[in-house]
């Protein structure tokens, strides 16, 4: 009689098994350094580039998930861009507020947007406890779309 090991969860919810895991590759470890020197020296903004489809989105979402782990009290975002062929303060504002989970990110003008927006961070840093706020802005989902219906 061979004994049965009882396993905690059924081996087909197995992350391996369902593709829901994330490794953190070297380009995704060198972000995050990237992210983690920015917050050391304080620097206000970097620019990450990288050709389409390579994961900048899902390194976002790594490093994020990391920040949260070893800064649990600083806030953080992820701005789903959208390009646009003309500078327009509204549309920017609207994606800025869905980030920040605003229930209504097209109500309002540009100015109680922008108001609503200050508000929503604000609130998020004081839940949080800290003063520290990031802001990823990621535009490959939209420039794909583009590229796409070219």
């Amino acid at each position: 009689m061979s004994p049965q090991i009882t396993r905690p969860i059924d081996p087909s919810l197995h992350p391996l098994v369902t593709g829901n895991y994330r490794i953190a590759t070297p380009a995704i470890e060198a972000f995050h350094e990237l992210v983690t020197r920015c917050l050391r020296y304080r620097i206000m903004g970097a620019l990450i580039y990288g050709p389409s489809r390579i994961g900048k989105t899902r390194a976002i979402e790594y490093v994020r998930l990391l920040l949260a782990r070893h800064h649990p009290k600083m806030t953080t975002f992820h701005a789903q861009c959208e390009h646009k062929p003309r500078h327009a303060e509204g549309p920017f504002f609207v994606n800025l507020l869905e980030a920040v989970g605003d229930h209504t990110p097209n109500a309002g003008t540009n100015p109680a947007k922008r108001m609503r927006l200050t508000l929503r961070i604000r609130e998020a840093a004081a839940r949080a406890g800290s003063s520290t706020v990031l802001l990823f802005c990621d535009e490959a989902l939209q420039r794909e779309r583009i590229r796409m219906a070219a």
